[in-house]
């Protein structure tokens, strides 16, 4: 066999193999095998009829169309191997000769990793300070979330849970679609609903109808609503006064159930908890900035095939999320395409950027000569089963049994985690 390997450019490689006729005798006789076992040829025992006896019964163009077929991947397969090429797509064919067999094969590899000196970046770690304004609005929230509601008859204002229903209509007084609802709880001054919505009701009784004239914000979560102007007509149903508890040491012992006795024990744990909540925060900003600058000083040529493996992954990640959520991932693909926009293409750049990060880290694992250790593993294993009831310690270390997808994961993060350590004070 000929094997000759051309370098291409965006990392991509020319693969042209020959094959002699000695090499295509073999391929004939492992063809008539294949053959003679999937149609039965008369006066032999399956997989035993020779090669003019199956060419007889399949015809000389499938009988060359199985020997082609398998002569082919075998050899390239072998060339890919003995010549240590690390393809990452699937290679385009383009046959020469069918008899002897002679082709060539196009295919995208693992493209080559330059970094500059990554030791050199510096992500300096900010100060994370807690004052008593962040504790206190804290207390707030927990002592409203623990609140009562009581009806009153009387005008809404600030601060009162209603009930409305509501329907928009757009300026030339035709009902807008998905802007209806019934009895819909309100806190007036949440900001839940588009702005000017809850200022209008203050001031308004039960029973009271008015109809609001006002303008989606640019920025809204439907595209199809941004910037638009809508009317509702509104229906007051009811009125309630919201009934704040109030901030003691009975509901400091309610509210962390019974972990702290007094209002003080309260404040001090909310500040340890949320030190440790922004502590966290800064860690994750630091190591964003980290990896952020490992890209900058990345050189690569990633090949298109990467990218697209990439962007695949990221639509398959999205449509899971979004069936979870009881979402329709086509529908949503079908408007995407309908206003004009392409979600393959607007993934473009993250995925190239995230194909980038990917090969720069493992270029930087073993640059450090990385080791992840049994005891690491088991340690990271440990970490995690903090997280779920004792009973299901044994499911997660069967999620992150050796050899399996999470178990590499696992590597990976580990290898990180101590670069990230190493590299950031």
């Amino acid at each position: 066999m000929e094997v000759k390997v051309e370098k291409l450019e965006k990392s991509e490689v020319k693969v042209s193999i020959k094959l002699s006729a000695d090499e295509m005798k073999k391929y004939e006789d492992k063809a008539a095998e294949r053959l003679s076992q999937e149609v039965k040829i008369d006066g032999f025992r399956a997989g035993k009829a020779n090669a003019e006896s199956v060419k007889a019964r399949v015809g000389e163009t499938t009988f060359e169309a199985q020997m082609v077929e398998m002569a082919l991947s075998e050899s390239y397969a072998k060339a890919v191997i003995e010549n240590k090429i690390d393809v990452v797509s699937q290679p385009k064919v383009s046959i020469k000769s069918h008899n002897p067999l002679e082709f060539e094969a196009t295919a995208a590899v693992l493209p080559e990793v330059k970094i500059k000196d990554y030791t050199k970046i510096n992500v300096k770690k900010k100060e994370v300070k807690i004052n008593d304004k962040d504790v206190k609005e804290i207390m707030e929230s927990l002592c409203r979330r623990e609140s009562t509601f009581k009806e009153v008859d009387r005008e809404v204002k600030k601060g009162d849970k209603v009930e409305v229903d509501f329907t928009g209509y757009d300026k030339d007084g035709a009902e807008l679609p998905g802007t209806k609802s019934k009895s819909h709880p309100v806190i007036i001054g949440d900001g839940m609903l588009i702005p000017g919505f809850e200022d209008g009701l203050i001031g308004m009784k039960k029973g009271g109808e008015k109809r609001l004239k006002l303008k989606f914000p640019k920025k809204y979560h439907a595209e199809k609503f941004q910037g638009k102007d809508v009317e509702f007509q509104v229906k007051l149903n009811k009125v309630e006064e919201v009934l704040v508890p109030e901030l003691n040491d009975e509901f400091a012992k309610k509210t962390s159930q019974g972990n702290a006795k007094t209002v003080a024990d309260l404040e001090k744990d909310i500040k340890t908890h949320l030190t440790e909540v922004r502590e966290e925060d800064e860690k994750q900003r630091q190591e964003g900035e980290f990896l952020e600058e490992i890209v900058k000083l990345t050189e690569v040529e990633i090949p298109q095939a990467m990218v697209d493996r990439e962007i695949d992954f990221m639509l398959e990640r999205s449509k899971s999320n979004m069936e979870a959520k009881g979402m329709d991932f086509d529908k949503y693909m079908a408007e995407q395409a309908e206003n004009g926009k392409d979600p393959r293409k607007d993934l473009a750049e993250p995925a190239k950027k995230q194909v980038t990060l990917r090969l720069a880290l493992q270029e930087i694992y073993n640059k450090e000569n990385l080791e992840v250790t049994d005891k690491d593993i088991e340690a990271e294993i440990a970490e995690i089963s903090k997280s779920y009831p004792p009973q299901y310690v044994d499911t997660v270390r069967q999620m992150y049994e050796k050899g399996s997808d999470n178990y590499k994961v696992l590597q990976n993060k580990i290898k990180l985690d101590k670069v990230i350590k190493k590299y950031l004070k």
